[in-house]
């Protein structure tokens, strides 16, 4: 409801003029229930009987028909509000899934291309095993991109740096492995020293 009908609505209910009830909805940031307790508070609410009789009875029962439709307009605009809001944002996310593709790239290379949509699809019908096969696969140089219209690279620089991280760790991992091996190998070498020298004494003895 915009403004013009909320003047309408209070100039009806209040029975005021029109300048009356645009003021009051000024002064209250246009809240009809709080127009027209001010209405009251000012005594610009007309009489209920030609005899000039107020009757706060009266006046009690319209003020509580007012509230009463106030809120019941505000809540159907409430529901209304999020059902807009709720469409947009849904109109919003099947465009993003049909402009944009979700890319498997190996190496710099693509392996995988499927429009976003479906992509989502098939991770949501089986995420709890393509969360793990994802999260292996980022240790073999495989790397993950959304592509298209929208411009996503708050989405592929976590992606990115998911994947940063699983190299990380994958460095880390092949430097202590062939660091013991490395030592391994060395040990193997001073064994076989020490070997070749107990038999060189031995062979001194004899």
């Amino acid at each position: 409801m915009d403004n013009l009908e909320k003047v309408e609505r209070l100039r009806e209910k209040a029975d005021v003029t029109y300048d009356e009830a645009k003021r009051a909805l000024e002064a209250c940031n246009w809240d009809m229930l709080d127009a027209m307790i001010y209405l009251e508070a000012l005594g610009k609410v007309k009489k209920t009987s030609d005899s000039g009789v107020y009757s706060s009875k009266a006046e009690e029962e319209k003020l509580y028909d007012v509230e009463k439709t106030i809120k019941e307009e505000e809540r159907k605009n409430k529901e209304e509000s999020f059902k807009n809001k709720f469409k947009k944002g849904f109109n919003k996310f099947i465009k993003v899934c049909k402009e944009n593709s979700f890319i498997v790239k190996h190496e710099d290379k693509k392996i995988i291309d499927l429009p976003l949509g479906i992509a989502l699809i098939i991770f949501l019908l089986g995420w709890h095993v393509l969360l793990i096969v994802m999260l292996i696969s980022l240790f073999f140089e495989v790397r993950y991109e959304i592509e298209g219209k929208n411009d996503l690279k708050t989405v592929n620089s976590a992606m990115n740096k998911v994947a940063d991280t699983a190299d990380k760790l994958k460095k880390e991992f092949e430097d202590k492995a062939e660091e013991k091996v490395k030592n391994k190998a060395e040990n193997v070498k001073d064994n076989e020293s020490q070997t070749n020298s107990e038999d060189k004494e031995d062979k001194k003895e004899l």
